[in-house]
């Protein structure tokens, strides 16, 4: 459950900043992006879209993405993504296992780069 909630705060949150946020909304650009977060079993899970400078966000686990995010389990995934030490944690958790990338990576890049723009 504090997996979903967090999710669905991040979408709130580039959805504030893709109106609000400047830097954000030139990150945003033209580009058309899928991006997936969710747990290996499927069970939580939210697709992050970006399409030509707009947001959008549905929860649940989706087929069409561009890029894909897949913790192990939700709790891996919440303790992760709240860390302090971010990419530490996560370089971490990808060379345990917990946490692959499916898709087109370098989607993913561009995705947590804005993510550290809204949150800075």
């Amino acid at each position: 459950m504090k997996f979903k909630l967090l999710l669905f705060i991040l979408a709130q949150k580039l959805k504030s900043a893709a109106k609000k946020n400047t830097a954000y909304r030139k990150h945003l650009g033209l580009l058309q992006i899928r991006v997936l977060i969710n747990t290996a079993d499927g069970k939580t899970g939210r697709l992050f879209i970006f399409d030509k400078g707009d947001f959008s966000s549905v929860s649940g686990t989706h087929n069409q993405f561009d890029v894909a995010l897949v913790w192990a389990d939700a709790e891996t995934a919440f303790r992760v993504m709240t860390s302090k030490t971010g990419d530490a944690d996560t370089f971490r958790a990808a060379a345990e296992g917990k946490v692959r990338v499916e898709g087109m990576v370098p989607y993913l890049q561009w995705f947590t780069d804005g993510v550290k723009l809204v949150m800075a």
